[in-house]
């Protein structure tokens, strides 16, 4: 899912009077300097031109719990390319911390490492307080639509298993099959596992289940 550079209010239907607060950042791998839209410093708590955007920056204002699973995501993104999502805290500059859906975006070059990632980040705070958690997941499945989920879930097999699209599909496809359940379904689940740090056990599980024959 390709979202403009300049967007700084993505509209996600999730709050009845207005859209979550968002921002877009591209992010040099190598330097780990970062360029940050208007929302994106609202998010973190600051105006443009109050800090400089780095990778580093960006990190000490994620929860300590979600820094290393967010950081080893975008290494191996850095390494394959893809795409990565994920729901995470932000702790702000005023300490408030705010709940946010991350999606980040890497294309490999010749050698297949990537030297640069795009990606967006949506503010769902005021969503989450409002509707309960499987009511907050369901909206922004629905936003995303289910080919968004598809891509999203693909994106982290390949991150985990540093595995092609094609391969990374086959293994959600397999998942699908087995378990009769709608693929956009597994993919929202393999995103949901993300928030409680269970998605690289459950890409092994299934990854390994491919190759057993499945029950009648």
């Amino acid at each position: 899912m390709l979202v403009p550079s300049d967007l700084d209010t993505y509209l996600f239907p999730l709050v009845a009077d207005g859209a979550c607060p968002a921002g877009t950042f591209e992010l040099e791998f190598e330097s780990g300097r970062m360029s940050w839209t208007d929302g994106l410093y609202g998010i973190c708590g600051f105006t443009r031109g109050q800090i400089v955007p780095t990778f580093d920056v960006l990190l000490t204002h994620l929860h300590p719990d979600d820094r290393e699973p967010f950081e080893t995501l975008l290494r191996k993104l850095s390494e394959r390319g893809g795409q990565v999502a994920l729901l995470h805290r932000v702790i702000d500059s005023r300490g408030r911390q705010r709940q946010v859906f991350s999606s980040v975006q890497a294309k490999a070059g010749p050698t297949d490492t990537a030297q640069q990632a795009t990606g967006f980040m949506v503010d769902l705070t005021r969503s989450m307080r409002e509707e309960s958690r499987q009511r907050a997941e369901e909206a922004v499945q629905g936003a995303l639509a289910h080919t968004a989920a598809i891509e999203q879930a693909k994106g982290i097999v390949m991150s985990v298993l540093l595995v092609g699209p094609e391969v990374a599909f086959k293994v959600l496809a397999d998942r699908s099959q087995r378990t009769n359940t709608k693929l956009h379904t597994v993919a929202a689940s393999l995103v949901d596992a993300i928030r409680t740090g269970r998605a690289a056990d459950l890409v092994y599980a299934w990854a390994g289940a491919m190759s057993k024959p499945a029950r009648s």
